[in-house]
């Protein structure tokens, strides 16, 4: 990259932020946060019970939980514009399946396709490429890469019930998904292009406790290392239930507030709210990280999630409904971006890159989540104590992050560990 004339080097990090955000977007139109507005015309004309409908979200999210590590060794074979274009084929082949799905199999096996392409395709290559281009500056742009990701879920849901509620239902809507996701990967493939290596770090056998080779940037941990770490667990965990949450509300919201007296309109628009917030957040988390602790913005984050859940459990008013809306979206923005912050703080760029994928893997758990919640309506018939109970959730991992301090003892990476 340092061999590169300035301008070009300007014209490719451009190229390469717009393209992975580009991505983003429309990951998020497309798939968690919108696949409740699309499921409830699915389920009303398929006749599928709420426990079956909740699993096609288990299914999205175990595909994309247990697919994470693909993406490290997409980037580490292909490069990241091949892994990210990949993804994209992926993702056309599960919406072309979902749009002719008339079993829960056929459609279970569509969410599988679309997991899987949301991984290859989404931010883990693409935090890669951001970290590989900029360097040091690369915590504010992938703050701002997350706000324009997050732009996808504040439209997907009311994009998503115009293209269903319109002549094109919800066959409809899979086919324009498909069409999209095959021009997003041709523009990445002609737009994204890889950052030369960074320098190597020196091998292990330097004393752990020496200052680092390059002063300017954090020390860089062997991965292996790193993920051993408990402020890595505890990352982990509170991306694992912030992720939990934001499925848990993508999946049954508009249910739950049916159900409350609002319409599905309504609904869509709530979480239109929460998505506008969180992006909003996210927008702003990457530079606040420079002048707040990443940590503490973290437990914030994940309090006011805690709050926002608390509030839809009982949101049976406007009012308490995009009151709820707006704090559950704060606080997963800045959740979002500042567990993402830490990883690169404290293990390096390029380390803190790689091992994101092993904390999508952890999140992995979260998929479990609207299928608890189907089982609960189904029996209850009502949403509402799966919302209190990922409050305590949150609640419980706020303090020990908090606390979380910085890692010691840190090991550099070795040429040979890569």
């Amino acid at each position: 990259m340092k061999n590169l004339p300035h301008q070009v080097r300007w014209s490719n990090r451009f190229f390469v932020f717009g393209s992975v955000s580009l991505v983003f977007f429309f990951l998020n139109v497309a798939t968690f946060t919108s696949l409740g507005v699309v499921l409830y015309a699915m389920v009303a004309e398929l006749h599928w019970s709420m426990t079956a409908a909740g699993f096609s979200f288990t299914f999205l999210g175990l595909a994309c939980g247990l697919s994470s590590p693909l993406p490290t060794l997409g980037i580490k074979w292909l490069g990241g514009r091949a892994t990210v274009c990949i993804g994209s084929i992926l993702l056309v082949v599960g919406f072309l399946l979902a749009s002719v799905s008339e079993s829960l199999l056929s459609f279970y096996i569509a969410m599988v396709f679309l997991g899987v392409g949301y991984s290859l395709a989404g931010n883990v290559p693409a935090v890669y490429l951001i970290a590989g281009w900029y360097g040091r500056g690369s915590a504010r742009i992938i703050g701002f890469y997350l706000m324009f990701g997050a732009l996808g879920a504040a439209f997907g849901p009311p994009i998503v019930e115009a293209i269903v509620s319109g002549s094109g239902g919800w066959r409809g809507h899979w086919r324009v998904m498909a069409v999209a996701a095959a021009v997003i990967g041709v523009v990445c493939l002609a737009l994204v292009s890889e950052a030369e290596a960074p320098p190597a770090a020196p091998a292990d056998g330097v004393p752990e406790n020496s200052p680092p080779a390059n002063p300017a940037g954090p020390v860089e941990w062997n991965p292996r290392q790193a993920v051993f770490t408990p402020q890595f667990l505890l990352i982990s965990a509170s991306m694992a239930v912030t992720m939990a949450c934001v499925t848990n509300n993508s999946s049954v919201a508009v249910t739950h507030l049916v159900q409350l007296g609002a319409t599905p309109a309504t609904g869509a628009l709530v979480l239109a709210v929460i998505a506008i917030s969180a992006t909003v957040v996210k927008g702003v988390a990457g530079r606040l990280c420079e002048t707040i602790a990443p940590p503490t913005l973290l437990a914030a984050g994940l309090v006011l999630q805690a709050i926002g859940s608390l509030v839809m459990a009982v949101a049976d008013r406007a009012t308490l409904q995009y009151a709820s809306a707006v704090m559950f979206g704060a606080g997963w923005g800045f959740s979002y971006v500042a567990a993402t912050v830490v990883l690169l703080d404290y293990f390096g760029l390029m380390t803190g890159a790689k091992i994101l994928s092993i904390v999508w893997l952890i999140t992995t758990v979260a998929a479990a989540g609207p299928l608890v919640a189907g089982m609960i309506a189904d029996r209850y018939g009502t949403f509402a104590p799966i919302f209190d109970l990922d409050a305590g959730l949150l609640l419980v991992l706020a303090v020990p992050v908090f606390l979380m301090r910085e890692p010691v003892g840190q090991i550099r990476l070795s040429t040979s560990t890569g």
